[in-house]
């Protein structure tokens, strides 16, 4: 095998050099005397970079084949004792396969990680004999068996820890500071990976112990129903719903979808009344998605989501503000940087994700639960922006001066519109400058 990677690198290089000796042999008859020809290309530059490139693809192709071979033999065994569905045999295959072969090729503890990841099949095929049902509100399951763990182990493999970034740490410690006095905290987040939870707790677990074990993730419905994503969500505090993209399909479930999605909303404005929660949710309703250069961009942020919350922290002691008189009472006016109300005021923070890298969605949305999955070694980051002040967004009036304060020149559409781009300009604005510091070239 040593003799074949030298021969094919010997081939290389006088490819290289028969190409380096055409680009610079000089055109008597086109070109004038006097003219000098151009410095050729640095030419050891150029072998080093085919040997180092030769080299990758010969070790990437081995450890595929091993990989392949030892994942093939455990999931055989496993497919002796469990009833698999070939589809998700079919997953695992490929998703576990890729897995190993980055494990590989980026000098990790192959028996550590092969150990993680016998783990992770186990709690897949249990799930497959018997799934577990998510409540509206699913807290994270730490013992017997502890879920969380297992997923940012299994994540912790894939995230280059060393090249990684987190900007804004003192937004972090300011969170910390109103969740502990009995604020909520809403993060508005762009979403990239299905591995997000788990990529969100490698990187700050180290940093801010508890923050981001204790975060709840608004969920949609395919990372509670996929075979391979139930064991990473069973570790996580998750608000479970059904997406609008979704909730239509099949039409016959379309009101038990709804009532779950009331259900969700009636416990997640509970869980603000009592307050103290960091709340993430990615108001565009999925994973960012590359443009047509391939370039990843922060998908529009949908203005209702982020409504939605905005009135549910106002309700958080029981007031409304959402423009329909609760008899006498005028619902107060937002006066500081969150809404604030008699005891649980609410403060919204922009944060910026990046972590297409090391898990990528599909390239199209949609499409039937069970996603063909690849992973890579990559650094990851998150930007945390600065509190929105969501006092600039004035109300739009119902009626004359209702609410109180509210901006008669402007209709309640526009000012929930205007509200959305804003923290999307900020999140796209902060992704763009960590793609820029970590993205591929």
């Amino acid at each position: 095998e040593r003799r074949m990677v030298v021969d094919r690198r010997r081939c290389l290089v006088v490819a290289v050099l028969l190409a380096s000796a055409d680009a610079v042999r000089p055109a008597v008859a086109t070109r004038p005397p006097a003219v000098r020809t151009a410095a050729p290309v640095m030419i050891m530059d150029q072998l080093k970079k085919i040997a180092d490139d030769g080299a990758l693809a010969v070790k990437q192709a081995a450890a595929e084949k091993v990989v392949g071979e030892r994942v093939a033999a455990k999931l055989a065994a496993a497919q002796a004792k469990y009833d698999i569905p070939q589809k998700y045999t079919n997953l695992m295959q490929s998703f576990f396969t890729s897995y190993m072969t980055e494990i590989y090729l980026a000098d990790r503890d192959l028996d550590e990680y092969e150990q993680i990841l016998s783990t992770l099949m186990k709690k897949v095929l249990e799930t497959a004999q018997e799934p577990h049902t998510f409540q509206p509100f699913h807290e994270a399951i730490r013992a017997p068996f502890d879920y969380y763990k297992m997923g940012c182990d299994f994540a912790n493999g894939m995230v280059d820890a060393d090249r990684s970034l987190v900007l804004g740490a003192e937004q972090i410690e300011k969170m910390q500071q109103q969740i502990a006095a009995g604020d909520n905290v809403v993060l508005f987040a762009n979403h990239q990976s299905e591995a997000d939870p788990q990529i969100f707790s490698v990187l700050l677990d180290p940093k801010v112990p508890g923050f981001a074990e204790e975060t709840i993730f608004v969920a949609g419905d395919r990372v509670t129903t996929d075979l391979l994503a139930m064991p990473f969500s069973m570790g996580r505090n998750l608000l479970c719903i059904f997406s609008k993209k979704h909730v239509d399909n099949p039409p016959e479930l379309k009101s038990t979808k709804q009532r779950h999605n009331r259900m969700v909303m009636k416990t997640m404005q509970q869980l603000m009344t009592d307050g103290g929660k960091c709340i993430w949710v990615a108001p565009s309703g999925g994973r960012d998605r590359p443009s047509d250069d391939g370039k990843y961009e922060v998908a529009p942020f949908d203005s209702k989501s982020i409504e939605m919350f905005r009135l549910m922290s106002a309700k958080a002691d029981g007031t409304a503000t959402s423009g329909q008189p609760r008899g006498n009472l005028e619902p107060p006016r937002a006066t500081s940087s969150h809404l604030r109300q008699a005891d649980r005021p609410t403060h919204f923070y922009p944060l910026s994700m990046f972590t297409y890298p090391i898990c990528p969605p599909p390239t199209t949305v949609g499409g039937e639960i069970g996603e063909q999955r690849t992973v890579k070694y990559y650094p990851a980051a998150l930007h945390f922006g600065e509190e929105v002040d969501v006092s600039r967004f004035s109300e739009g009036c119902v009626t004359d001066n209702f609410p109180a304060g509210c901006d008669a020149n402007s209709s309640r559409d526009e000012l929930r519109e205007a509200l959305a781009k804003h923290v999307h300009s900020i999140v796209s604005s902060n992704y763009q400058d960590l793609a820029a510091k970590l993205d591929m070239p």
